[in-house]
């Protein structure tokens, strides 16, 4: 099954979860399962933000978009751990409240519905599981989805505790706990979409790399305005010029050369073959 289909299975099947937890939480008075719904609404969104995503992903490029839109992927994951961050700042808040003004929760109504939204996490977990790291917007998605679980398993526990002990004030603690959870998996999320976004390299192939392996080439004299830059969580795009012997074929250079850099993980590049004099050195670079 492809991930737009998991995704969008997973959709369906959390927004019977959220309804759930949002009746039972009201009813049994239950930050913690109020919040976990709140955590299942935010995976509904984070899922169909990840699933527009992953659809424009797929169009063709044209005109205006002659790269494609292979970074709506990005956006949707800046955005989604952009809100998990927001989401879990307000969990924080209310459960210190909680703590704070602890009130008494119904056992009766919080486990079940706990039990329901703890099964449902974890059947949400194992659609996704086989895609999460293939993808950054999915991860996003799934970092939300692995909170809920987490704290589906600890409202359990807390329902079960509070048939024996009226240790209210445990339901904001829970609630705490996952609130940090969320927001430190979702910082690094948030951190490497907007570096993409702002054309930086995040993946492991550096200039220097580059450089050496170029000069393994019968003909290369120099390898240099080496730029490389993110379209996605997986392709690397690299510009390039090459300086090199007069004596050297430009084709059959060039050949050698994109070899080389599909050998270490370029997805794409740009280069430019020179003889004598640098396009810089003339004033032939626009901008930059």
């Amino acid at each position: 099954m492809s991930v737009r289909k998991r995704l969008f299975w997973a959709v369906l099947f959390n927004i019977t979860i959220v309804l759930a937890e949002v009746i039972g939480g009201i009813f049994s008075k239950s930050t913690a399962l109020l919040s976990d719904a709140v955590h299942n609404t935010g995976d509904v969104i984070s899922m169909l933000f990840a699933l527009i995503g992953s659809y424009m992903a797929m169009k063709s490029k044209n005109e205006v978009f002659t790269y494609g839109y292979k970074r709506a992927e990005i956006v949707s994951s800046l955005v989604n751990s952009t809100f998990i961050i927001i989401m879990g700042g307000f969990i924080l808040f209310e459960g210190i409240k909680k703590i704070i003004y602890p009130h008494a929760i119904n056992p009766k109504i919080l486990l079940p519905v706990a039990i329901v939204g703890l099964l449902g996490n974890a059947f949400t977990l194992l659609i996704l599981h086989e895609h999460h790291h293939e993808h950054l917007n999915v991860e996003a998605a799934w970092v939300h989805i692995m909170a809920d679980t987490i704290s589906s398993v600890l409202v359990v526990i807390l329902g079960i505790l509070f048939f024996f002990k009226d240790y209210y004030f445990l339901d904001g603690v829970v609630s705490v706990g996952v609130a940090g959870y969320m927001v430190t998996m979702a910082i690094p999320i948030f951190k490497k979409s907007a570096l993409i976004l702002m054309e930086a390299n995040v993946g492991n192939i550096t200039s220097s790399k580059i450089k050496e392996k170029l000069s393994e080439i019968n003909g290369v004299k120099d390898v240099h305005h080496i730029h490389i830059w993110n379209m996605d969580e997986r392709d690397v795009y690299v510009e390039l010029h090459v300086k090199k012997s007069d004596s050297v074929n430009n084709d059959e250079l060039l050949e050698k050369v994109y070899d080389k850099l599909k050998d270490i993980g370029v997805s794409h590049a740009i280069v430019q073959v020179e003889e004598k004099v640098c396009t810089d050195e003339r004033g032939g670079e626009l901008s930059g």
